[in-house]
């Protein structure tokens, strides 16, 4: 099988790419970080591509064969929607869902012809929003209704496509995002809840648990439409259906740095 496997230098891409290839699948690893890319063992093959660049990613794909893309791609940073700027909000939304577009759009002639396969990796926080997460869940609650829609479209002309949905991963992501609010100044309205994200770790799922569950979705003879990785993913959005909004919006900053159910849970 070949395989693309975008955000390849990050800890889950990085982990697909690995397994696959140890299965003896063909995985090219692409990623705009090239030192990440580097400890990719040799038999992945590896591009340095900005997947925000739609030119340089048509031309990487033209005329290669591929059966299957697995979209990794993301990032995110910590601010109250009123202090993203828009630079902060449009970077967000270009890493998470049109970098996912744009690989898609480019390989979907050639997964047609062969029959393949789209998986890409989003959130939790795609179906349950957290407060200072706010342009990163609206860019993995469109990146929800992008791949419905993919899926609906592509799925009658026999390509497969399947979502996987993690909570928090132990991947050092969080602990980025945390260390660029503490090193930020400010004495705003949100300035206490950014002091509380100060050492920010949630409980968080094993790499390796996601990396087994997107090569699931990628193996698979008949992948499932979702997947949700951890107990979190799986029910906080069961809650929010059922739930009175103002109550779920009191469930969910209980769970945040600062919160009620985070000091209990991080004694």
């Amino acid at each position: 099988m070949d395989v693309l496997v975008t955000g390849a230098a990050g800890g889950i891409g990085g982990g697909v790419a690995r397994s696959l290839a140890a299965a003896g699948h063909d995985v090219l690893g692409v990623d705009r970080d090239a030192d990440g890319l580097a400890d990719l063992p040799e038999a992945v093959e590896t591009a340095v591509v900005d997947l925000r660049d739609e030119a340089a990613v048509r031309d990487l794909l033209a005329d290669r064969p591929l059966d299957t893309v697995v979209s990794c791609v993301g990032g995110y940073e910590i601010a109250a929607v009123e202090d993203a700027s828009a630079e902060a909000f449009r970077r967000q939304l270009e890493t998470n869902l049109t970098a996912v577009h744009v690989t898609v759009s480019a390989a979907l002639p050639t997964l047609r012809e062969r029959g393949g396969r789209v998986v890409v990796v989003g959130s939790m926080v795609g179906s349950v929003a957290l407060p200072y997460h706010g342009a990163y869940s609206a860019a993995k609650a469109g990146l929800d209704g992008y791949v419905d829609a993919l899926r609906r479209e592509v799925a009658p002309r026999g390509v497969d496509v399947a979502l996987v949905e993690p909570g928090p991963v132990r991947t050092g992501f969080n602990e980025r995002a945390a260390a660029a609010v503490e090193a930020a100044d400010g004495n705003g309205p949100y300035a206490a809840a950014y002091r509380a994200f100060e050492g920010y770790s949630p409980a968080a799922t094993d790499v390796e648990t996601v990396v087994e569950r997107v090569v699931t979705a990628t193996t698979a003879d008949r992948p499932r439409t979702r997947y949700r990785v951890s107990r979190r993913a799986r029910w906080l959005p069961r809650l929010g259906r059922v739930l009175p909004d103002r109550l779920y919006d009191r469930l969910v900053r209980a769970g945040l740095p600062g919160g009620l159910l985070w000091r209990l849970l991080h004694r």
